[in-house]
């Protein structure tokens, strides 16, 4: 019985960290207001909650936190409001499969960079990796 309890919660977890990454190519935020945001992670991205613990004065943006998968979405707003770029945050747990999405849906430029377009614009995809975890930044070229 604990034997398949494990395998059901294993299942689960993996189907948690794998939806994520392949909605994200499914979303382009970039433009979108903070209200569309919210409905559009709410929607698509159940298993991150908006996270208001932290206030940054020097920064206008939205968090979205996902403690199961150790991973934080970050929307940085222009004066109007507008998304003007995203920057996804992950434990190096999900590395692999990260870049797996990314050169499924975008086209890879060099190690660390991918591009894709979207309504005639061009956007840049960059994974930066740091001493405790990853970030891939999302912005117009």
């Amino acid at each position: 019985m604990i034997p398949d309890r494990g395998r059901k919660i294993g299942t689960w977890l993996c189907l948690m960290l794998l939806l994520p990454w392949g909605q994200a190519a499914a979303q382009h935020f970039i433009g979108l207001q903070k209200d569309e945001i919210r409905t559009l992670m709410q929607k698509s991205f159940p298993g991150y909650r908006p996270d208001n613990s932290t206030v940054n004065t020097h920064y206008n943006y939205l968090k979205f936190v996902n403690p199961v998968t150790e991973q934080t979405m970050l929307f940085f707003m222009t004066e109007d409001q507008g998304c003007s770029y995203v920057r996804w945050i992950s434990d190096y747990s999900n590395l692999s499969d990260m870049t797996g999405m990314l050169d499924r849906n975008y086209t890879r430029v060099d190690n660390s960079t991918w591009k894709y377009s979207q309504r005639g614009k061009q956007y840049l995809v960059t994974l930066e990796q740091q001493q405790w975890y990853f970030t891939v930044n999302i912005r117009g070229k």
